[in-house]
């Protein structure tokens, strides 16, 4: 009798995509996971595919990025991942520091857009320097942002659950990222089409590199992004967060008779904040939203001036999402809502139609005026 042996032999080669001309990347899936610590010596690292062939943004666009990048992604059930391997010809002059969240503008820094439901119009971006310290936030196009970098407006106001680390090297720095599927909205279906985007800012010299061949005389940057292509059944269910808050006061005031201080009754209030969130849709409410930590307004002078006074959003209920109401000029003022006793606010997308609603019911509008 005659045995055959075969053995199965499993293709370790690297999957690179060059970034020009906005490739697509076949993102493999694999039924595993890692240690986000900054290193990427687990095996599960070597079948990742890998994007490389950055090329220079600014202050050139189109030329070849002069330090090497790659940028290394897979996904697991749950979770998708990145490793980032940034090469430095001068590892010694690279600007790291412990920054607080959404700090990172004067750090080397690289920042990853995904836009997950493929519209070239809004994307989420998460930005890590060498030490794994995070900003993250969402990039829209096509709204009214003066003064914004590539075009377009970038809220950080929302801070969404995403892990990172990172290390310096003797030749540059390295990065672990893992964003579960759980922080983000994208479109239902079994196969997903994401935009992706890399953007590395170096402080020594001022360039900006990207991964795909972007140029900044195009009036759109999303549009220029590649694709990750092959992802499905992915498993994110319903996220619910909700937030008490609760408040004490007790005022008083000097007796200038008596020469005491004479406190009143004490009050209290107690709030909610609550948010649902589903694979495309995200629902928030409020109700007796406490806004006593929101930073106050600047003075503005209002002699001879002929328009009305606008002052900037602050309060984080209202902050999160409002680029939705922006297409391209501001569509509501959410200022108008003075001292609201409800709110709820849905926003998300429904096959190609963006979806967005805001109602509030405000206590100096009237017992039952409802402004929306």
């Amino acid at each position: 009798m005659l045995l055959a042996l075969i053995l199965a032999v499993q293709d370790t080669t690297p999957r690179l995509y060059p970034g020009r001309g906005a490739p697509a990347v076949d993102v493999p899936r694999i039924e595993a996971t890692a240690t986000v610590d900054g290193s990427l010596d687990e095996p599960v690292w070597a079948q990742a595919a890998r994007l490389i062939g950055f090329s220079q943004f600014q202050p050139v666009d189109s030329r070849p990025a002069e330090e090497a990048t790659e940028v290394r992604v897979w996904y697991s059930p749950d979770a998708i991942w990145f490793g980032i391997i940034a090469h430095d010809r001068q590892p010694g002059s690279i600007r790291a520091t412990n920054a607080n969240r959404d700090n990172l503008e004067t750090d080397d820094r690289i920042r990853l857009y995904l836009d997950t439901f493929g519209d070239r119009r809004r994307a989420y971006f998460f930005g890590v320097n060498a030490f794994g310290a995070q900003e993250d936030g969402v990039k829209t196009e096509g709204a009214s942002s003066p003064g914004s970098i590539m075009g377009g407006s970038e809220d950080k106001t929302p801070d969404f659950i995403w892990q990172s680390k990172g290390r310096l090297t003797s030749d540059g720095y390295v990065v672990e990222v893992r964003i579960p599927f759980k922080s983000l909205r994208y479109n239902t279906g079994d196969q997903q089409q994401w935009g992706i985007q890399v953007v590395r800012e170096t402080r020594r010299t001022g360039y900006q590199d990207t991964w795909t061949d972007a140029h900044r005389a195009n009036a759109s940057f999303l549009a220029q992004s590649g694709r990750l292509v092959g992802i499905h059944d992915v498993h994110r269910g319903v996220v619910m967060e909700a937030q008490p808050t609760f408040t004490s006061a007790w005022n008083g005031e000097r007796n200038t008779g008596t020469g005491n201080f004479d406190r009143h009754d004490p009050t209290s209030d107690i709030g909610l904040n609550l948010r649902l969130g589903f694979t495309a849709m995200t629902l928030d409410g409020t109700w007796n939203p406490d806004f006593s930590q929101v930073e106050a307004d600047a003075g503005q002078v209002t002699l001879n001036q002929r328009f009305a006074l606008f002052f900037p959003e602050r309060r984080q209920f209202f902050l999160e999402g409002i680029e939705l109401f922006s297409t391209p000029n501001q569509l509501v003022y959410t200022r108008t809502v003075n001292d609201p006793q409800a709110g709820v606010k849905l926003t998300g997308k429904i096959g190609g139609t963006t979806v967005a609603y805001l109602g509030a019911l405000d206590r100096q509008a009237g017992p039952d005026a409802l402004v929306n």
